[in-house]
């Protein structure tokens, strides 16, 4: 077992970057979490972004979306519809449910006994009791075709009024690879009896939609986009979902996966690193600057200031509505940085190690400074290495180098000369000109 749990940490470690799929945080807090797509990795930040632990647990499931209802009850919806909860903030997972639907997609918590989950292939799922009791809803068929309707956004105002949106992105989720879906497969429908029952209210055979937020009986927005242009497309209604109006957003937005609503504030997000904001309850959106390009796939925000979005090897989060969008060091693991256009090479050989390593690192010439400042030919240089929760293991260097290249042997011991566990270590180099870091697997 402790051989099992290592491997997961290690697979969770070292992947590369994840593709952070879903993310919650608990509502008036700065506490957050994100889960993987990719692997089974949850992670858990206390202060909205800034620093980030590891809650990853023993499972073979890759996870799609998480919600929190409150700092210490959380779900986490899977593959092979498993749903995974915890009531001590994530400090210990258990299995909810197992084999609801072929993959989980997203959550709505009413409360804490009513739940909604949306599924692929036109299924839903439902608990009334706080998920001691889950239930299937197959929708019907063919106004509900199984091969068409993927559900992603579910919206109830109260235990029997709900909506459901649905969209599929062609090579996403079970069709992976599969690229027979492209145009509209769009679909928002109603319920009135807790979800066991759905009204088609639109088909739409040019857009998908992937979130929807009704705000109260009559008025709401659904946000998708065109799989063939890749324009974004935002729609609200004012009679239940009867009749929907496009909403003018930023001809630049592109194909949105994600909608928040916290009182008149409002996030939407999606490919090529799009973020669009409302300060007024959805009637005019503008640009938010996020500085990536790859797909952002969930937002979530505490209160109007305080946010986080899950994406393609990125976690972004901000303290001012957005602002402001930060990139997150997800843990260790996920920590980089570059302070000018020269910066520090690390080198580490061999890797796996048994006992000695040789670490390799070069330290780059400053790069010129404005006028009076004199530039020095030495830089001050931590060479440092880490377990993987972030404790300091070692400090290999900590002095004032000359620009140049250098060379250590790590013997495999900390501080005080005790040999290190087999396990992922991190080396980070720090100089003038930025930080790096390597991975280094100690094996026995």
């Amino acid at each position: 077992m402790k051989r099992l749990v290592f491997l997961l940490f290690l697979f969770c470690t070292i992947a590369g970057a994840h593709t952070f799929h879903g993310v919650s945080m608990a509502s008036n807090t700065l506490k957050g979490w994100v889960v993987t797509s990719d692997s089974g990795c949850v992670y858990y930040t206390p202060d909205c972004g800034l620093t980030w632990t590891n809650q990853s647990f023993l499972n073979s499931r890759y996870f799609m979306d998480i919600f929190f209802l409150n700092e210490q009850k959380g779900w986490i919806g899977t593959d092979c519809g498993f749903i995974f909860y915890t009531d001590n903030g994530g400090q210990i997972w258990s299995i909810q449910v197992m084999g609801l639907a072929c993959l989980i997609e997203r959550f709505f918590l009413l409360d804490s006994n009513y739940i909604w989950v949306g599924c692929y292939t036109a299924i839903l799922g439902r608990t009334i009791d706080g998920g001691q009791n889950w239930e299937q809803i197959m929708l019907p068929y063919p106004q509900f075709h199984y091969d068409t309707v993927d559900i992603h956004g579910v919206s109830f105002i109260n235990k029997y009024k709900g909506w459901f949106c649905s969209g599929r992105y062609p090579g996403e989720g079970p069709c992976s690879g599969d690229t027979n879906y492209s145009g509209g497969q769009g679909f928002i429908a109603t319920s009135t009896d807790s979800g066991l029952n759905w009204q088609l209210l639109l088909r739409d055979t040019i857009n998908d939609f992937f979130d929807i937020k009704m705000l109260d009986t009559l008025n709401g927005f659904v946000v998708g986009g065109n799989d063939r242009t890749m324009s974004a497309n935002v729609m609200r209604t004012s009679d239940g979902g009867n009749t929907w109006q496009p909403v003018t957003i930023p001809a630049q937005a592109k194909y949105l996966r994600s909608l928040k609503f916290v009182g008149n504030h409002a996030w939407a997000v999606g490919h090529n690193g799009t973020i669009i904001h409302s300060n007024n309850g959805g009637n005019t959106w503008t640009m938010q600057t996020s500085n990536v390009n790859t797909t952002l796939y969930d937002v979530d925000f505490a209160d109007t200031l305080h946010g986080l979005i899950a994406g393609d090897s990125y976690v972004l989060y901000t303290y001012n509505s957005g602002s402001t969008w930060n990139i997150a060091n997800v843990g260790i693991e996920e920590e980089s940085s570059t302070l000018n256009a020269i910066h520090p090479m690390l080198e580490v050989y061999p890797n796996p190690a048994k006992s000695l390593t040789a670490i390799r690192y070069s330290i780059p010439s400053p790069s010129p400074l404005p006028s009076p400042v004199k530039v020095e030919g030495s830089s001050t240089v931590s060479l440092q290495l880490f377990d993987i929760s972030g404790r300091l293991i070692k400090t290999l260097v900590n002095d004032s180098k000359n620009s140049g290249n250098y060379s250590i042997i790590w013997n495999g011991t900390d501080d005080n000369n005790r040999k290190v566990g087999e396990g992922v270590y991190f080396c980070i180099l720090k100089t003038s000109g930025g930080f790096i870091k390597q991975k280094i697997l100690m094996v026995k």
